[in-house]
């Protein structure tokens, strides 16, 4: 269902209502659609338009030659803008200006009321806008605008990638619109493809290598698809010189319009007296003078500091008498008794006597 809705370039919801009510012609095996594409061209083809519309004067989608609708001006190499809206802006403006659009803001809130209910961007690169509602009156003729951006613009693609080729497409009838979208949907399925056209220089080889693409759809053949990731633009050196130059000057022109709004809402700074900074340690004055050594080229002598001179001391006050009062008596301290010693025997003196 999601390869049939990218290659109808329709919501998946629409195309999952489009199934059930089996306005499309499909089979269902194993509770599966399948979907053939000789019978979804087939299907392309039998679109019919409005009641109000000469079918005989509406050309066939499926036949109708892609230089009819893509003149050499309908190319733009390289667009200016760098949002979504803007780039839709730009698109209708080239349209408008060749006379092919009649009512340019009808046009431009029509394609950007579609992309607001889902985008048209696709992996790869790729976003075919166009309105939901066709009115023929308000379009002078069919056409197909071709943008690119060298940079790429974040488009809400389903890769999340940017998206660098833009097809606006003004078809007016509703006949031409299912086959002409199928039409570019298939060219431009090959990644080589689009890696061609995002390198090419100038606008007349754009538009070559899509009309040489679109033929090989319409003559069914269509070469083998390749992974993406295989196929990058390769751009010549002055290219790629032109497109480094763009984006730096971008950048230095973003950063000038920041930095003076800044300076506006903040003002002239005021330079702040800048605080000496504080000792971490005490500071010690030199104990004695400090001579510098002499420039002769003899022995260096010092003298030795002079010694510093103490203040003097207050004259010692009149010692008082001391009284008995006043006086302390510090106990001794006590001592540990003498050991008892041994009695010395002593000769005991005899009388003598009296002759």
């Amino acid at each position: 269902m999601h390869e049939l809705a990218v290659y109808l370039h329709l919501d998946e919801a629409t195309v999952t209502r489009l199934v059930s009510a089996g306005k499309i012609p499909s089979v269902q095996v194993d509770r599966q659609w399948r979907f053939k594409r000789a019978s979804i061209d087939q299907w392309i083809e039998e679109q019919l338009v409005g009641d109000d519309e000469n079918f005989a004067d509406v050309p066939d989608g499926m036949k109708l030659p892609l230089e009819d609708l893509l003149p050499d001006q309908a190319i733009i190499p390289t667009l200016r803008s760098r949002t979504p809206v803007g780039v839709i802006e730009e698109l209708a403006a080239r349209a408008y200006t060749n006379g092919w659009l009649l009512d340019k803001p009808w046009f431009v809130g029509a394609v950007v009321e579609r992309e607001s209910l889902s985008s048209t961007a696709m992996e790869g690169g790729v976003a075919f806008l166009h309105t939901r509602a066709k009115d023929k009156g308000k379009i002078g003729r069919p056409f197909v605008i071709v943008g690119r951006s060298w940079e790429g613009i974040m488009f809400g693609a389903p890769d999340s990638n940017p998206t660098y080729l833009f097809f606006l497409l003004g078809l007016k009838y509703d006949r031409l619109h299912l086959p002409i979208l199928g039409r570019l949907a298939r060219a431009l399925r090959n990644p080589a493809t689009i890696a061609k056209l995002r390198a090419l220089s100038s606008p007349d080889q754009v538009r070559a290598l899509l009309l040489k693409e679109d033929a090989e759809v319409r003559a069914g053949r269509i070469d083998h698809i390749q992974e993406s990731s295989a196929f990058q633009p390769k751009l010549d050196r002055q290219l790629r010189l032109r497109a480094i130059r763009r984006l730096q000057a971008q950048k230095a022109a973003e950063v000038t319009t920041a930095e003076k709004r800044a300076a506006a809402l903040l003002g002239p700074k005021k330079s702040k007296p800048k605080k000496k900074a504080a000792p971490r340690g005490p500071v010690t004055a030199p104990r004695g003078p400090v001579t510098p050594p002499s420039s002769s080229r003899g022995p260096i002598t010092t003298k030795a500091p002079a010694a510093p001179v103490a203040p003097a001391k207050p004259a010692a006050a009149a010692k008082a008498p001391v009284s008995a009062a006043m006086t302390k008596t510090v106990p001794a301290k006590a001592t540990a008794p003498a050991k008892p010693s041994k009695p010395v025997a002593r000769p005991v003196a005899r009388p003598t006597s009296k002759r």
